[in-house]
């Protein structure tokens, strides 16, 4: 072999080598072993409680396996729960955050303050101010960042839960402790509940629903955001529309009313302004009910049915993942149930709505 022939092999196993050494560190940084200092689990849990309320801001990036019909009493709950959604989120405290859905269409924001909540349609260039703290709102996406999910569901839980550690995970850079929660209600569809934290803070960074739902950071940071990217800041070319929650409440009550009663299945309802939605028990396996009338209440019995629906309670039940929904239809209403609970028991609360 020439020496112009061994020196060009040279360098390509110099640039070879090279290359592989790129391609291997990310690999071998996601299968290197993680350790995170050692936290108690019931010290993790109250640390994660504590920081879910602080102030924190980051990217992240939620994913459900949930598929549901499209049903307009559920608000954006399919898309949220059964796709992927983008979400930057600045939060200095429960009443002064942001959140930005990012997509392909556009971006869409939702803002907390002191005096209510502002959205921001990039799509249809338009502002919507709703005055006041809400009487009752649809899931939104703001309820999927990964600290605000672990703090509904670990609060709702319940001390009873069962807790143990997880083996440490590497989440935004961070060498994150874990926390299994079983609940220990016999009614949740939902048996079981991962979260990663960091373990100085209790920062939540990753949230797991029993495999069927999953949140985390990519990016992160506990500083608190500047007070400039919280204010919302219309356009002059933009749209704006405002309304009051006691003007949202008196529409509901226009178009919908019912008289749903004070306790189902066992299960008081909580009290509620709008005479046709009522949520009923507490924990995991509370549940909602939506009293649907006219043609939109037979088409919610006829989406279900085409959805596969299993025939139950003059109605139909459809079970995905860990969400349960029943519709029945006894007269010329027809009643939506809904929540993280046991067909069983939302079956049982159907039947006695006929």
């Amino acid at each position: 072999m020439g020496v112009v022939a061994r020196e060009a092999r040279r360098r390509w196993a110099v640039v070879a080598a090279g290359i592989a050494a790129l391609v291997a560190v990310p690999l071998v940084a996601a299968f290197a072993p993680v350790t995170a200092p050692r936290v108690a689990p019931a010290v993790l849990r109250e640390r994660i409680l504590a920081a879910a309320r602080g102030a924190y801001q980051g990217y992240a990036e939620s994913r459900g396996s949930l598929v549901l019909p499209d049903l307009p009493q559920l608000g954006d709950l399919s898309g949220l729960l059964g796709g992927s959604t983008s979400m930057r989120v600045w939060r200095a405290g429960p009443a002064a955050w942001r959140v930005a859905v990012l997509d392909p269409a556009g971006e869409r924001d939702w803002f907390r303050t002191a005096g209510g909540t502002y959205t921001w349609d990039y799509g249809r260039n338009l502002w919507t101010e709703t005055v006041g703290d809400p009487a009752l709102r649809p899931p939104q996406p703001s309820d999927l960042v990964p600290p605000e999910l672990a703090r509904r569901l670990i609060a709702d839980a319940g001390p009873g839960a069962a807790l143990r550690a997880l083996p440490a995970r590497r989440v935004a850079g961070i060498a994150a402790a874990g926390l299994r929660v079983t609940p220990a209600d016999p009614d949740t569809t939902i048996g079981r509940l991962d979260v990663w934290a960091d373990p100085r803070t209790g920062l939540p960074l990753l949230v797991d629903v029993a495999g069927a739902f999953t949140t985390r950071f990519l990016e992160v940071s506990a500083a608190p955001p500047g007070g400039d990217v919280l204010v919302p800041q219309a356009a002059g070319s933009a749209g704006f529309t405002s309304t009051t929650q006691s003007e949202v409440t008196a529409a509901l009550n226009t178009v919908a009313r019912a008289n749903l009663p004070g306790a189902l299945a066992g299960r008081p309802r909580a009290p509620s302004p709008v005479s046709a939605v009522a949520v009923y028990g507490t924990g995991l396996s509370r549940f909602v009910v939506v009293a649907v009338p006219g043609r939109l209440g037979e088409r919610t019995v006829s989406a279900l049915r085409d959805a596969g629906g299993t025939p139950v309670a003059g109605g139909y039940l459809l079970r995905s993942a860990v969400l349960t929904v029943v519709v029945t239809r006894p007269g010329r209403r027809a009643y939506l149930v809904t929540g993280f609970a046991s067909p069983a028991l939302l079956t049982a609360a159907a039947a006695e709505l006929r």
